[in-house]
């Protein structure tokens, strides 16, 4: 697999301009073409939640309001694309569309190979949380969630030192096929494996597939003791100063806005590295 286009979600808020900034450098790194969307919400489609209740004049008002905030989220991507994405010298294009965002980020990222989208505790919004879901679970592509907070200096390239959080599974498996382009760049490759792994498929079996694509990855196993799973991986990645963490998206229910295992939620909302992720 060759990463030759990229989606990035510019939604305007506090995790954008990071979004942004990993976008071009992944795009930079791997010569790819670049689309920026920006998801515009339609405030009529507000009007049965908002709406209950509520006088004409308190709606219009209400409307009134959500309408500046859509102006004013749009004015912060565009900022933001005109910053890190105009003068990038890469292919570029601005894609601006008026939709549900968790649907549009899908339904984009089927055309594309990777999906990069802002960390959703950067947002602090739920909405957030439900692209990031249908950009994982929705879209059959890889997604790199961008880290928080942003360094004032990035590097050229990223996945210098990638950490591969591995345990066997299916979800494991799919992320690291989808990474196989970040860590033919890495220096420096760690196979991070837990006690809980499955040993039907040990690390040492990763190692050797990874060698047949001209990638040496060297072993690290842990143990999590009294840790949660997301904890004692994150915390094991920055141990052998990873750049770029490597791991699978494990759900546990179909419902919209509640995919995402609880091992998942809790290293994307600790983590200051930036997540690969496949499901």
């Amino acid at each position: 697999m060759t990463i030759k286009s990229i989606l990035v979600l510019a939604d305007g808020g506090p995790g954008n301009d990071a979004a942004l900034q990993m976008a071009v450098t992944a795009a930079r790194q791997f010569s790819a073409h670049l689309d920026v969307l920006h998801v515009r919400a339609d405030p009529e489609t507000m009007i049965p939640i908002v709406g209950e209740g509520m006088s004409g004049a308190m709606v219009e008002q209400m409307m009134d309001a959500m309408t500046k905030a859509a102006e004013e989220r749009v004015r912060r991507a565009r900022a933001g694309f005109d910053a890190f994405c105009a003068g990038s010298g890469l292919s570029v294009a601005w894609r601006d569309t008026e939709g549900r965002e968790p649907e549009e980020v899908a339904f984009a990222g089927r055309c594309s190979d990777l999906i990069v989208i802002a960390g959703a505790e950067a947002e602090g919004e739920g909405n957030l949380a439900a692209t990031l879901d249908a950009a994982l679970f929705d879209s059959a592509r890889p997604v790199l969630v961008a880290s928080q907070p942003l360094s004032s200096s990035m590097a050229p390239s990223m996945g210098a030192h990638a950490a591969i959080c591995w345990n066997g599974s299916i979800q494991s498996a799919r992320a690291v096929g989808a990474a196989l382009p970040f860590l033919r760049h890495a220096e420096r490759v760690t196979v991070l494996t837990a006690d809980e792994a499955d040993r039907r498929v040990p690390a040492a079996m990763l190692r050797s597939y990874l060698a047949r694509h001209d990638i040496r990855a060297m072993d690290e196993p842990f143990k999590l003791g009294s840790r949660s799973i997301g904890k004692g991986l994150l915390e094991q990645a920055k141990a052998v100063q990873a750049d770029l963490i490597v791991m699978g998206a494990y759900g546990h229910s179909r419902l919209r806005e509640m995919i995402l295992g609880g091992a998942t939620r809790e290293l994307l909302s600790s983590s200051s590295l930036p997540v690969l992720m496949a499901h």
